[in-house]
């Protein structure tokens, strides 16, 4: 009696290779600035109902968390980008045909990209601490030692009109330092939050990478950049309830922003 030999097992499909790190940025032309913008439209038109419902709930919940005192707001800071990781994977869901689901709002709370990206959210947090005191102690001292050298040098209404000009110039030197820190970090972490979702890279490794990636792409940025600035003006006026389409349309158009600088 012939037996039969058992079946040859199948082979396992070989694992997806995993895309490089870091990858290049491309540099792109500055009208494609303008052109995130309607992928971000689109973005939100195939599902609007789901992108301003999780608008909503996000709203709701920065509005408890800045009811605690203190920690509510640091826990905010923190959080954000992990709530932006989950938006950015609905917008990626809808880029390979899957749906969009309301918790997709919740996702990267449910993923392995949740420390990195509350590691992201620390960064962030220090870097406002680090600049809020660096501008208070720069225009504490300026304004203290423009005090202290009108007041030596002159006395009454004169030396109090030097001194307050002192501080006013320390203000606005302050000011200036404070726009010109806020205007870098901003151009780290415009990608950041993609790159450390959707390209599993480390949080540092990604704000370089973004930083690399802005300066690359200024002129698309910049253009961006004027346009968002006249859509919050209109967003902002019927009492606000326009940013329920500008909200996910910007989250879709960052989703666009990086896909064609970093996706494959």
């Amino acid at each position: 009696m012939e037996t039969t030999p058992p079946p040859a097992a199948v082979p396992a499909p070989a694992p997806s290779p995993v895309p490089a790190w870091p990858k290049p940025p491309r540099s792109l032309p500055a009208g494609r600035g303008a052109s995130w913008w309607t992928e971000g439209w689109k973005i939100f038109t195939v599902a609007p109902l789901p992108w301003v419902g999780m608008i909503v709930v996000l709203f709701v919940i920065n509005v408890v968390l800045n009811l605690v005192p203190v920690i509510g707001g640091l826990a905010g800071t923190v959080l954000g980008p992990v709530f932006a990781g989950g938006l950015l994977l609905g917008c990626h869901a809808l880029a390979q045909g899957r749906p969009l689901e309301f918790m997709h709002l919740f996702a990267a709370f449910q993923s392995d990209r949740l420390g990195p990206l509350a590691i992201l959210g620390l960064i962030v947090l220090a870097f406002g601490i680090v600049v809020m005191l660096a501008v208070g102690a720069l225009v504490f001292g300026a304004g203290a030692t423009a005090f202290v050298a009108a007041a030596i040098g002159q006395s009454g209404d004169a030396g109090m009109g030097s001194a307050m000009a002192g501080m006013g110039a320390a203000a606005v030197i302050g000011a200036l330092v404070a726009l010109v820190a806020g205007a870098v970090f901003a151009m780290a972490w415009w990608f950041a939050p993609a790159l450390v979702t959707l390209n599993r890279a480390a949080p540092l490794d990604a704000l370089q990478a973004s930083f690399r990636a802005a300066l690359a792409n200024l002129g698309a940025l910049l253009v961006f950049g004027l346009i968002f600035v006249a859509l919050a003006v209109a967003a902002t006026i019927p009492m606000g309830l326009g940013w329920l389409v500008l909200g996910p349309v910007a989250v879709g158009a960052a989703y666009a922003s990086w896909r064609e600088v970093f996706g494959d």
